[in-house]
């Protein structure tokens, strides 16, 4: 899941030339202006059943999990000027709703909900922090897959 999220954050970064970093992290921060994701609520149960479904392949059998779940995650866009973090917000919200739909349907990930944007500002000791942000809430597929014991044959005794 990590990595399909990272690669997300690089396509978005791509195609909307906002810089967009992990929040929560001792790294040092950008340039204004920038954007911050996290990972709210990594797993939250889906509706419906899993799948779990045998598979043959070259002689040996395999066993193939499949759920759907979904992943909330948080942006904050921060800039030197309240106007700008509006826009970029509004870039970045827009690739959700459009811009990176084909990326996102050939990735396997579809958008349940985009939030609205609000205004994320702090104010610091002595100036503000300028900040708006938007949640977004993606459905995203596990697949697991085991290797099982192949039999051929089974020895029924009787009683």
């Amino acid at each position: 899941m990590i990595d399909i999220i990272k690669n997300m954050i690089a396509k978005a970064y791509q195609d909307t030339g906002l810089r967009i970093i992990q929040a929560n992290t001792t790294a040092p921060k950008p340039q204004l202006p920038y954007a911050v994701y996290n990972i709210t609520a990594p797993y939250v149960k889906d509706r419906g059943q899993p799948n779990m479904t045998p598979q043959e392949r070259d002689g040996e059998l395999y066993l193939t999990y499949e759920e759907q779940y979904l992943t909330t995650i948080s942006f904050n866009v921060y800039a030197d000027k309240n106007e700008t973090t509006i826009d970029n917000a509004i870039k970045l919200r827009q690739w959700f709703l459009f811009v990176g739909q084909e990326y996102l349907q050939e990735n396997g990930i579809a958008v349940v909900n985009v939030g609205n944007i609000e205004n994320r500002t702090t104010f610091l000791v002595d100036s503000y922090e300028y900040k708006h942000g938007f949640d977004v809430q993606l459905r995203m597929t596990e697949h697991v897959e085991t290797k099982s014991e192949w039999f051929n044959q089974v020895e029924i005794k009787g009683v």
